[in-house]
């Protein structure tokens, strides 16, 4: 493991680990947030997936309008997100990552 890099695990049932890497540090500037996301993949898991092999289930499932179970995970995503949008794992906002980081900060 290099220097600036380090794990977190989230929610220790479902054993989520996270990669996190510090790759610059600058002198900070009067009134800047003292973290910044500048680059990641994939979005957070969502929360009580059942870890992984949930996790790859529920997708498995919403990506595919046949699958016995995709109904019940839609409407459970609902409640989840608060939203009826299509999911999208792969999508990382880092807009409002960053403006979690400002609103904690």
């Amino acid at each position: 493991m290099g220097s600036g890099v380090a794990f977190y695990e989230y929610d220790f049932g479902d054993s989520w680990l996270h990669r996190l890497e510090l790759v610059s540090k600058r002198p900070a500037e009067k009134g800047a947030p003292p973290a910044r996301l500048v680059d990641g993949a994939r979005r957070g898991p969502l929360e009580d997936s059942g870890g992984l092999p949930g996790y790859e289930e529920i997708m498995d499932a919403l990506a595919d309008a046949s699958h016995p179970d995709h109904d019940e995970y839609s409407a459970w995503l609902a409640d989840m997100t608060g939203s009826t949008e299509p999911f999208d794992p792969a999508f990382l906002d880092i807009a409002d990552v960053n403006r979690t980081l400002d609103r904690l900060f």
